[in-house]
């Protein structure tokens, strides 16, 4: 149990492609791989996320427990299941907003001697 431990600092544990989507809380100590929070979800503290689980959108998990791998948490109810097959890496995404998010990076250039930045 995360809260149970002393006055420590802890450390939290993130897997690879995770996605945490706009607006989701996620307080876990300890996350693995493959899973997807939605926007507004909400997880405590005391929850250990396995891998390959997607938290639904507006969906609270506030309990002291262990999440069992590849559960599917949704509605306004969250009620759960268990996925008969892995979920796919989100690489897709990844892959577009790699190609997307430079477009609208834009970088401010400084004159030398001058503090106030120059816009092309």
């Amino acid at each position: 149990m995360p809260d149970t431990e002393g006055d420590e600092p802890k450390t939290m544990t993130i897997g690879t492609n995770n996605v945490f989507e706009v607006g989701c809380v996620c307080q876990a100590l300890k996350i693995g791989d493959n899973n997807v929070i939605e926007s507004k979800a909400d997880l405590g503290r005391n929850v250990i996320l396995t891998s390959g689980c997607i938290v639904g959108a507006c969906c609270q998990i506030n309990t002291c427990e262990v999440i069992p791998e590849n559960t599917v948490v949704y509605g306004s109810n969250c009620t759960r299941r268990v996925q008969s097959e892995k979920p796919q890496p989100q690489t897709l995404q990844l892959d577009f907003l790699m190609k997307i998010l430079p477009n609208y990076h834009h970088l401010k250039k400084t004159v030398k001697g001058s503090g106030t930045p120059v816009r092309n």
